[in-house]
């Protein structure tokens, strides 16, 4: 099928509606694989990750973590400071803008079309643009991700993970709605920043999907910080006053904060899209249903990233979005998600990929765990960033079940045990695998020899 693209129609072979890291991981694979390829967005390239989400977090979390070397290096002399907010809002708008130039580039490099128009299906070969152009297309993947709940109202005290990043002023106080990746994330930012943070979570402990050895470790070291944590307390309202914003929970306490972040649950942003329209059918919960090769129920149109609801991460969503540009191209890719490595950018870091003890205990399935504290790695010491463990679950034919870790640099180093896990390789291999000394990668392979019962040190 040839491109054709006139003032009223564009004719293509794949059209990719979202332009996140699922919609241009697909559009740009398929671009590379010789098809005619058009990406729809009405909003700016990098989608979440980029403009609302991952990368102007990680510039506010480098901020946090310089403040936090800055406390240490007192110790040898240097001085120690709470960064310039406003230049730290330039940085992180320089950041977001040259990641998406970058991105921008490559479209053009490739030859994908970026049509900025917001998107509805007519029919399963067919979408309308809200410019009045017509794409008709042979294949389509949507990949038009999440969006956060706005839960506990809106208004000028009340943020979510996509305005938080707008914020043009640190606020004094902070209650923070929910105490997974995110709600961690921006407890331990506020915090460095010197502001007072209360942290709420209705289910019974933070970072739920974690080992719990993981969440004793990170609930002490968000209380060395000051942040004031709440577990199983689930909010009734919370109201904007004249100076604060007022949050009742449900068993009748109340916290006041300048403003309230809630970072609780997201939703598929497909609310226009008229997938029914193409024959897309959704779940209960309005995800896209998939198959392993991201697949819908309409053959020829494919979904990927948040918007299938199984993995909402950025990186696996560009890893789905790369899955079902290959399949277009007739390639036979499979997604496999059991060894995807979550991350969590605390402090410490935090990171795991695969079985966690609790689910190994539900199964009644046998295994060892090993340790290997932090404070015992020369590196840790140096860099005066002792806090944290390393697990590494063990089974036993020496599988390994599950590495799990809160350690400087965890969201770095848990690609080796994702890599060992994905690869077959058994606990005693990977203590046989030497390990550059002294770093905190290390501690992977020594917490595997605690499990196996081989001394080392």
């Amino acid at each position: 099928m040839q491109r054709i693209m006139t003032e009223s129609l564009i004719v293509c072979d794949v059209a990719v509606v979202g332009a996140g890291p699922a919609g241009y991981a697909a559009a740009l694979t398929a671009a590379a694989g010789g098809l005619k390829t058009v990406l729809i967005d009405k909003g700016d390239a990098g989608g979440t990750c980029l403009n609302r989400g991952c990368v102007p977090a990680k510039t506010w979390l480098a901020a946090a973590h310089m403040v936090k070397t800055l406390e240490w290096g007192k110790k040898i002399g240097l001085p120690a400071g709470v960064p310039d907010y406003a230049l730290l809002k330039t940085h992180q708008r320089e950041v977001v803008g040259l990641v998406q130039k970058g991105l921008l580039g490559v479209f053009k490099k490739r030859g994908v079309a970026l049509v900025r128009a917001a998107a509805t299906f007519v029919s399963s070969t067919e979408i309308a643009l809200d410019t009045g152009v017509t794409v008709q297309f042979k294949n389509a993947v949507v990949a038009v991700g999440s969006r956060p709940s706005e839960i506990f109202g809106t208004g000028e005290r009340f943020y979510t993970s996509d305005t938080i990043f707008g914020l043009e002023k640190l606020p004094a106080s902070i209650a923070i709605a929910g105490a997974g990746a995110i709600g961690i994330e921006m407890a331990v930012f506020f915090a460095r920043m010197g502001c007072k943070v209360t942290l709420l979570e209705a289910l019974p402990d933070i970072l739920p999907a974690a080992d719990g050895e993981i969440r004793v470790l990170l609930r002490r070291e968000l209380k060395k910080l000051g942040v004031d944590t709440h577990t199983g307390v689930k909010i009734a309202k919370a109201e904007s006053e004249t100076d604060c914003c007022r949050v009742e929970l449900e068993d009748g306490k109340t916290f006041t904060a300048e403003i309230l972040l809630t970072a609780a649950g997201r939703k598929p942003a497909t609310g226009s899209l008229a997938l029914d329209k193409a024959g897309v059918r959704v779940n209960i919960r309005g995800f896209i249903e998939t198959d392993a090769t991201m697949g819908t129920s309409k053959e020829g149109i494919y979904a990927a990233g948040d918007v299938s609801g199984k993995s909402l991460l950025a990186y696996t969503a560009h890893h789905e979005g790369v899955a079902a540009a290959r399949n277009i191209l007739g390639h036979g890719a499979h997604v496999d998600h059991r060894f995807v490595p979550y991350i969590v950018f605390g402090d410490p870091e935090s990171a795991w990929v695969g079985r966690t003890e609790e689910q190994l205990q539900q199964t009644g399935m046998r295994y060892k765990a090993g340790r290997y504290h932090v404070r015992a790695l020369a590196r840790a010491q140096a860099s005066g960033e002792i806090a944290g463990i390393v697990k590494v679950l063990v089974g036993e034919d020496k599988t390994i079940l599950g590495v799990h870790m809160a350690a400087p640099h965890a969201t770095e180093i848990i690609h080796a045990a994702a890599v060992a896990m994905a690869a077959g390789m058994k606990a005693d291999a990977l203590c046989d695998l030497p390990f550059g000394h002294p770093t905190c990668s290390e501690a992977i392979s020594l917490a595997a020899a605690d499990a196996l019962g081989i001394s080392i040190y």
